[in-house]
């Protein structure tokens, strides 16, 4: 089943996607596919229960009964750069590796970041489950971002969305090579845009 998806920003969030004086920015017209299927399992499925030394993102979204598009904005903004504080023993494990990255002299702690401002509107599609009529209802509150300190609200569409972007970093995972609009980091690249039909046939490929 393919759906069309409405996404809101409840609560201001940030991701390190764009560098920016003395810290990152977060680029507001666009969430990630990977972070919202990430999001979804983490609400629905519950987290994985290992955390995996390496990233393997075709390994762990082969498990998730879901495939989905980037959601795209268009008129989102951003807020003035606020100050961050890693939490190394959280966030970084204290690995040993760590432990040499800051005893290089190039480790900061403290950083500026610009976050995507609340009510920032996104919309894209959702392959798979209708994860709102198991859960009997017609809003999911999703964590996205850093710390997973943003809220998002996601809800059905009321018509078909018109235009789909895919990410086409997630598509050569699968093995598929998708032509590219524009890239915002390697992670990050946004394709051509499609038609919901088309798009939906290459996620059901993947």
């Amino acid at each position: 089943m393919t759906l069309g998806i409405t996404a809101r920003v409840l609560t201001p969030f940030y991701y390190h996607g764009l560098y920016a004086r003395d810290g990152s920015a977060t680029h507001p017209n666009v969430i990630t596919d990977t972070a919202f299927m990430f999001a979804l399992r983490a609400a629905l499925l519950g987290t994985p229960p290992v955390l995996r030394a390496q990233p393997d993102y075709k390994a762990d979204l082969k498990k998730i009964p879901w495939r989905a598009s980037l959601l795209m904005g268009t008129t989102n903004s951003m807020l003035p750069p606020v100050r961050h504080t890693i939490d190394v023993a959280r966030e970084g494990g204290y690995h040993e590796n760590m432990q040499k990255n800051m005893g290089s002299g190039n480790f900061k702690s403290t950083f500026f970041v610009h976050e995507v401002a609340e009510g920032a509107t996104y919309e894209g599609i959702l392959l798979g489950p209708d994860p709102f009529k198991s859960l009997k209802t017609k809003k999911i509150i999703l964590r996205v971002g850093v710390a997973k300190q943003g809220m998002l609200e996601i809800s059905l569409h009321q018509k078909p969305v018109k235009t789909v972007r895919l990410n086409t970093a997630t598509a050569k995972l699968f093995g598929r090579d998708l032509k590219e609009a524009y890239r915002i980091i390697d992670t990050i690249r946004v394709s051509q845009a499609l038609s919901q039909n088309e798009a939906t046939e290459e996620l059901g490929l993947w």
